[in-house]
């Protein structure tokens, strides 16, 4: 039985459901008569078909985005040997969080951390090129990563085992390293105000600052005490400089810190809550561990260096959970699932077939400029309730209207959601492309390129 649920009752999972971004766990199989999530396991997302092009587009303007900053991009593999993980050390600290399992009397393990493996392509690149390779050296890869979560703490998107990170790790001098945290902050301002339209101010937005405790180190924390000063002294240099720039404030949580080092949490305030969304840790251990210390000294002289891990969204998935539940599943025109709905108004007589051909031709032309759409035809009287279903369930961010009035002055009426309402807008029927150029403009700047992947999804409405 369907439960349709006013949008203060929904979270983010019914945001997702609706659009047809996530397949609902505790759904019944049509035909099998157990629950999808019996098949995937817990705490592991299915995404559907709107979940495939929202990621899709997400993933090429993080590619655009780092590869126009400097980053390389990486792709790695999901499973590998567990002595890679015995080496970082996470065998030893984090091994109560990793799926692990033998192979012909080997030791594997699936992904918890992208890290690892960034380093093995460091150092055959270190290895191959030597003194050409540029430091700092940054390396970015939308890296699929599976953790072994309590079962009780798994929630929808905002706490799963299998997620996606927007992952990257600097390998930087030390004398760079204060620079370096405040150009990933700058980054993360950026991403979230330009592609996601978030408020930055230091009202919305505070730095949490993740230190060690002094007493537990070389048992919770790796490392030793001079190693921890000197590294937990960046961080808070360049939380002074981020505050001093932007006025955003920062506390410090003591005992929070990664096992590997110290960090900073970028938390924002969306709406009623405040969330934390992405990361800047420090690292001083792997670069010990890979033997990174001894050949950055052999190749480049007597320098210190640091690993700085990143990640400005946190998780495609989490945040893709505090988007939708923060904005009641309005996403940005560029990510949406579904971009357009044509609608075509027949009005019960003989404009009807021209008002069709116009409305076809319309969607049809904007799939082959690169965009999703769907095409639905309704009537003067059903429109108001056509429309109420379509915005309570796959909100498109553009809804176009196609009735005679349109057709007899060569236009058609554009419905854009924007700032928390629909502002209506007349476009000429030739110059579809006029409207996406105006939305997308931001998306443009940061990324160089718009992400363009067509799809009909007229099923959806």
């Amino acid at each position: 039985m369907l439960v349709f649920k006013l949008d203060q009752e929904k979270d983010h999972m019914d945001y997702a459901y609706d659009m047809d971004i996530i397949v609902r766990p505790e759904a019944e199989v049509p035909g099998l008569n157990r629950e999808f999530g019996y098949y995937m396991g817990i705490g592991i997302p299915l995404f559907s078909i709107g979940g495939g092009y929202l990621r899709s587009s997400i993933y090429q303007i993080l590619v655009n985005f780092h590869a126009r900053r400097g980053y390389y991009i990486a792709e790695t593999p999901i499973i590998s040997s567990s002595s890679l993980f015995e080496l970082s050390g996470h065998l030893g600290f984090y091994k109560q969080n990793m799926y692990l399992f033998q192979v012909e009397n080997r030791g594997y393990a699936i992904k918890p951390m992208n890290c690892p493996f960034h380093l093995m392509i460091f150092l055959n690149e270190l290895g191959k090129y030597r003194g050409r390779l540029p430091l700092p050296f940054k390396i970015f890869e939308l890296g699929r990563v599976h953790r072994l979560e309590p079962s009780g703490s798994v929630y929808g998107l905002l706490r799963a085992r299998s997620f996606t990170q927007d992952d990257a790790h600097i390998i930087t001098p030390g004398e760079n390293a204060v620079d370096v945290v405040k150009e990933v902050f700058d980054e993360m301002l950026t991403l979230y105000s330009k592609v996601f339209g978030l408020e930055v101010s230091s009202g919305s937005v505070r730095l949490r600052l993740s230190f060690s405790e002094r007493d537990k180190i070389g048992e919770e924390f790796m490392g030793d005490n001079k190693e921890w000063e000197r590294a937990e002294g960046f961080l808070e240099r360049a939380a002074n400089e981020i505050k001093e720039k932007y006025g955003i404030a920062y506390t410090k949580a003591v005992g929070e810190a990664a096992f590997y080092g110290p960090k900073i949490d970028v938390l924002m305030k969306i709406g009623e809550k405040e969330w934390q969304l992405g990361t800047i840790q420090f690292d001083f251990n792997l670069a010990r561990k890979f033997k990174i210390y001894d050949l950055i000294r052999e190749v480049f002289g007597g320098i210190d260096v640091y690993i700085i891990h990143r990640a400005l969204l946190g998780s495609i998935e989490r945040f893709l959970g505090v988007y939708l539940e923060s904005f009641r599943g309005r996403l940005p025109f560029t990510i949406a699932p579904l971009q357009f709905a044509v609608l075509a108004i027949k009005a019960g007589d003989e404009s009807d077939k021209k008002v069709e051909e116009v409305a076809k031709h319309l969607h049809e032309e904007l799939i082959n400029l690169g965009f999703r759409s769907a095409y639905r035809e309704t009537s003067r009287t059903s429109i108001s309730g056509d429309v109420r279903l379509i915005e309570s369930r796959v909100k498109p961010p553009v809804i176009i209207y196609v009735g005679k009035r349109e057709i007899e002055k060569g236009k058609f009426t554009a419905s854009i959601y924007k700032g928390g309402r629909r502002v209506q807008k007349l476009y000429d029927l030739k110059d579809v492309e006029a409207l996406p150029e105006e939305l997308e403009k931001e998306i443009l700047e940061v990324s160089g390129a718009m992400p363009r992947i067509p799809g009909d999804l007229s099923y959806l409405i």
